[in-house]
């Protein structure tokens, strides 16, 4: 036999590692060459050796020979195993040159330096939400599927992501340790505390790829990027509409339950959002520069001058695809449009009724405190509503502005001329209960039921 057959004078040009065989070099040149000869038809991976791929099949049958001596855990690689082993040993060999973050596992440390980088090779199929790591795609895809692994043997709740489980029992254990030094505001983590400074300071780390805005939380980068791919997870159970934002959810329940948390230190008046607030404080401080010339009203704004003077020409832009009927404001129009689709977000707490408008709501509930603040000037009557007033007026100045098509009959209200035309029309809507007749009026009604009672006393 010849010994120096297993003498290493076979030399790679690359590493300048030695070997003892020619074809073991042709194999470790394969390696820097990036050839994978054998691939696992289990899941498709490729090694560059027979020993590496026979190592990663044994990952696949669940064979873990090498044992952690300090913790008894067990591990189907050897490398895997020394790599655990400076875990314990506090061992972190590559060290990022950017942030400082060790890491045992060069790929850890490559796909750390890709973010870093930002590139982010894995995209989501759903909304176009791209990540560094394959595994924070599988979780993202998760949160779509509405798949929620991680549960809370305390209370059963369960949560998509790791992390926020473990945000969750902490909330259980209680106790927050980290205090801010500025505002005296207690946190549970140490990360959290951090974060809360960097507002105090006003440093901004986290950046939009798409519209390089920048925030100071994590948490707002992501909603942020939400907002991008209009992704709404939370939505009205009230009236369907969706948010990107708990937050504004919960301000658009308030709207639906009438609480009006934000109070203008000025006049009094209060909203239902600090956004409403803040708009309406435009209107005491903000300077009147536009002047109506023809009634002298001063306008903060000049497209609210433009439709101010749109009032007083009559001029009405905004037409309704239903009816035809015209309004001067979009807002108008909407609460119009509301009305023709039945929509009615306002409803009373007292009976239960509801109304298009917040306006004719409120003037319902003037007729359950039973306030009557309108008096007419020539027979003291007392109304509820003004336009109830107005109508009576119309009795006293013997004005009939409604006028029927039929035969020319002319009624002070609306809602005379209708029962009139109902006649035209052969439409009888109350019924008595006694016989069953139909008749066209209530009033005609009530004569009859009188009528009829008497005959039945007669009997």
């Amino acid at each position: 036999m010849d010994v120096r057959a297993d003498t290493p004078n076979h030399k790679c040009d690359i590493c300048e590692k030695l070997f003892a065989r020619k074809d073991s070099l042709k194999r470790h040149m394969d390696i820097h060459a990036g050839i994978k000869n054998y691939k696992c038809y289990t899941c498709g991976k490729e090694s560059t050796s027979k020993n590496g791929h026979k190592r990663h099949m044994n990952v696949h049958a669940g064979v873990k020979k090498h044992n952690c001596d300090i913790c008894g855990r067990k591990f189907s690689q050897k490398g895997t195993l020394k790599l655990h082993m400076d875990m314990h040993a506090g061992v972190q060999r590559l060290e990022c040159e950017i942030c400082g973050k060790g890491f045992r596992r060069r790929s850890n440390f490559r796909l750390h330096m890709d973010m870093h980088a930002g590139i982010k090779n894995h995209e989501c199929e759903i909304c176009g939400r791209r990540y560094c790591r394959k595994v924070d795609l599988t979780h993202h895809m998760d949160m779509h599927l509405g798949v929620k692994n991680h549960k809370c043997d305390i209370c059963g709740k369960a949560f998509t992501w790791k992390h926020e489980l473990k945000l969750h029992l902490d909330m259980h254990a209680g106790g927050k340790n980290y205090k801010c030094d500025i505002c005296d505001k207690e946190f549970r983590h140490k990360s959290t505390l951090k974060i809360h400074i960097d507002i105090h300071g006003g440093i901004e780390n986290y950046k939009c790829i798409i519209c390089e805005k920048v925030f100071t939380g994590k948490s707002s980068l992501k909603q942020h990027m939400d907002m991008h791919a209009g992704i709404r997870n939370y939505e009205c159970d009230i009236c369907g509409k969706e948010y990107i934002q708990k937050s504004k959810l919960t301000v658009h329940m308030n709207i639906h339950a009438g609480v009006k948390n934000h109070e203008c230190n000025i006049c009094g008046m209060t909203f239902t959002s600090k956004g409403c607030l803040k708009n309406h404080m435009t209107i005491h401080n903000v300077f009147k520069n536009y002047e109506c010339e023809i009634c002298g009203k001063e306008l903060s704004y000049k497209s609210t001058l433009k439709l101010h003077m749109d009032r007083h020409a009559g001029t009405k832009n905004c037409k309704c695809d239903v009816c035809g009927k015209e309004f001067i404001y979009k807002c108008k129009l909407k609460c119009h449009m509301d009305m023709h689709a039945g929509i009615k977000n306002h409803k009373c707490e007292l009976c239960g009724k509801a109304f298009t408008l917040k306006s004719n709501l409120w003037v319902h509930i003037d007729t359950h405190k039973d306030v009557k603040n309108h008096e007419c000037d020539i027979c003291g009557k007392e109304f509820v509503q003004k336009t109830a007033l107005k109508l009576h007026m119309n009795i006293h100045l013997s004005l009939k502005n409604h006028k029927c098509d039929v035969c020319g009959k002319e009624f002070i209200q609306k809602s005379k001329l209708e029962c009139h035309i109902d006649m035209h029309a052969g439409i009888k809507n109350y019924k008595c209960e006694l016989c069953g007749k139909g008749l066209l009026t209530k009033r005609n009604l009530e004569r009859h039921i009188n009528a009829c009672w008497d005959k039945k006393s007669r009997m």
